[in-house]
């Protein structure tokens, strides 16, 4: 399905009925990337999968920008599909946006999911999207994977399953074009002065921030100062993990989100 943004054409999905969650991808996800998860997410409630501009099936922009345009667009999107509250779960560059939208508009907001994710762009994640943004400039697949990819995963991960991850680089050389670098670029440069920390104690929303013990792009100090900071927040920590969680760790990852979603213990302490 499609709306209009800015004269944009903006894809999403919706899956499953129930309490309203939208997802929210990383940095080289799009709607597609979450498949797998499909299934179990739409059991028990209406999944939301939205791709962002630049990214997947929607459509890609002309100029540069920031994440204020992103947070516009997920605001517009919600207005369209008539829904005055959501539940987000926000990965990486999705959570850095699901941030900036929680404390912007805390009404909008059911609860909060931050998985593998940063309250700012500090020097250490500039400099890696530095290195990405050089990938991407050669448009060479080859490039692009062994420069961007082995950071995402853990050692541990990344060994056992070669196979799949040698795919998934052939993949990257065939089908990846010049303007899928050029929108990657754009939306890495879109954060480089990505910074809530003064705005997290705006956020109302019950939220939980999710780490990974091997994650080298967002480090868990990143995020153990995001759960210190936003008010009601807590905070999970998964072992032998690496940044992209959700894809070495599914069933913990799944657990953690649901879990969170759609359970509320401490309104019924009495």
């Amino acid at each position: 399905m499609d709306f209009k943004f800015n004269g944009k054409n903006i894809y999403y999905e919706s899956h499953g009925g129930g309490e309203p969650l939208l997802i929210l991808n990383g940095i080289f996800m799009s709607c597609a990337s979450w498949a797998p998860f499909i299934k179990e997410f739409s059991k028990t409630n209406r999944l939301l999968l939205l791709d962002l501009l630049d990214q997947g099936i929607s459509d890609k922009m002309d100029d540069e920008y920031t994440l204020d345009i992103q947070s516009d667009l997920v605001i517009a999107f919600l207005d369209d599909i008539g829904l005055d509250r959501v539940s987000i779960c926000g990965m990486s560059y999705g959570g850095e946006l699901a941030m900036k939208i929680a404390a912007g508009y805390p009404q909008r907001i059911n609860k909060l999911v931050l998985s593998n994710t940063t309250a700012y762009t500090s020097p250490w994640l500039k400099d890696i999207g530095h290195s990405w943004e050089y990938a991407f400039e050669s448009c060479d697949g080859r490039q692009f994977f062994k420069t961007c990819i082995p950071l995402v995963y853990s050692p541990v991960f990344y060994e056992k399953n070669l196979q799949w991850l040698h795919e998934r680089e052939d993949m990257f050389i065939k089908y990846f074009t010049k303007p899928v670098y050029e929108a990657f670029g754009r939306l890495t440069r879109s954060v480089e002065k990505h910074d809530e920390r003064d705005n997290l104690k705006n956020i109302t929303a019950r939220t939980l921030v999710i780490s990974s013990e091997y994650d080298f792009i967002t480090p868990v100090y990143f995020q153990k100062e995001i759960a210190d900071t936003i008010p009601n927040a807590g905070h999970a920590v998964v072992p032998g993990a690496g940044h992209a969680l959700m894809y070495e760790k599914p069933a913990e990852f799944t657990a953690l989100v649901l879990g969170f979603i759609n359970t509320d213990v401490a309104a019924s302490i009495v």
